[in-house]
C-alpha cells in the first residue's frame, strides 16, 4: 500500500489516514519522491533550468484546469 508522507522534525508523517491498529508492526520503505523537474529533465533531453522554468509557469498550472 504505497503511501505519501512528509518526513520533518525528525518524524514521518503520513498524508493520509492510515487503516492500522494502535501498535501494530508496519514494514516502510523509504522512496525520495522525484519532484517534477527531476522527472522532465529524465524523460526529455531538456536543459534542467529550462525544465523548472516550464513545470513552476504560471501557464501550465493555469491550462491544467482548463476543459
Amino acid at each position: 500500500m504505497p503511501i505519501s508522507a512528509v518526513y520533518k522534525d525528525g518524524v514521518i508523517k503520513p498524508s493520509v489516514k492510515l487503516d492500522l491498529k494502535e501498535n501494530e508492526e508496519i514494514e516502510i520503505e523509504i522512496k525520495r519522491k522525484m519532484s517534477i523537474v527531476d522527472e522532465i529533465t529524465g524523460r526529455i533531453n531538456i536543459d534542467p533550468k529550462m525544465a523548472k522554468e516550464i513545470a513552476e509557469s504560471k501557464e501550465l498550472a493555469l491550462s491544467m484546469w482548463e476543459d
